[in-house]
């Protein structure tokens, strides 16, 4: 990431990874959330790239803000969410989205970690990495990124958690910041974003 290229950028950025299981649990957040939610919000949940992604319907249905699919180049907006899709790798530079097709699934376990680390180097203290359900240790190298950028970090506690190997590998190497159940994982976004605006 070349961040002189573009200015940081200066909003809430909230990230959340998951993978096996992961969908309820992210239907559960953003369900949560109010409409008038003060920040950008991109999940990314590890899924087949062959498989056609229906998650930006599934999740509008049920979300009280705005949800789209990322493209390349296309500026953050706030009181958004993104959905990347199965077969993107999606990464921000500064207050823009880097989307690459992914249909080989090169990025296929890194996603997570790519998306949160680019969170990280671009939104610096304005960053949330969310860790949720899913197995092996994705996204502990980007949660470690937010850590060290100044950034806020959440996990899901594993009890609550359907599989419980990511969110029990990131807390055993980054200190987080929140644990909590998917409900009080929202209600703590909501808290994080209380009394900041949204930056046009």
């Amino acid at each position: 990431m070349d961040n002189e290229t573009k200015a940081a950028c200066p909003n809430l950025v909230v990230a959340i990874g998951a993978s096996a299981g992961g969908l309820p649990e992210i239907r559960t957040i953003l369900e949560l959330l109010p409409e008038s939610f003060q920040g950008v919000i991109i999940v990314v949940n590890h899924r087949d790239p062959q498989r056609k992604s229906t998650l930006v319907d599934i999740l509008g249905h049920y979300s009280r803000l705005k949800v789209v699919a990322p493209s390349d180049e296309d500026d953050l907006e706030c009181t958004t969410i993104y959905v990347g899709a199965p077969n993107q790798l999606v990464q921000i530079e500064g207050d823009a989205f880097e989307v690459e097709t992914d249909w080989l699934g090169k990025f296929r376990r890194t996603k997570i970690d790519e998306l949160f680390q680019s969170v990280a180097e671009s939104a610096g203290a304005n960053a949330v990495g969310v860790v949720l359900s899913g197995m092996l240790w994705d996204g502990v190298a980007g949660l470690k990124a937010i850590r060290e950028n100044g950034g806020y970090c959440i996990v899901q506690d594993p009890k609550d958690a359907s599989f419980k190997s990511m969110p029990e590998n990131a807390l055993k190497e980054v200190v987080a910041d929140f644990v909590g159940t998917s409900e009080e994982i929202a209600n703590r976004l909501v808290e994080i974003a209380s009394g900041r605006s949204c930056v046009s």
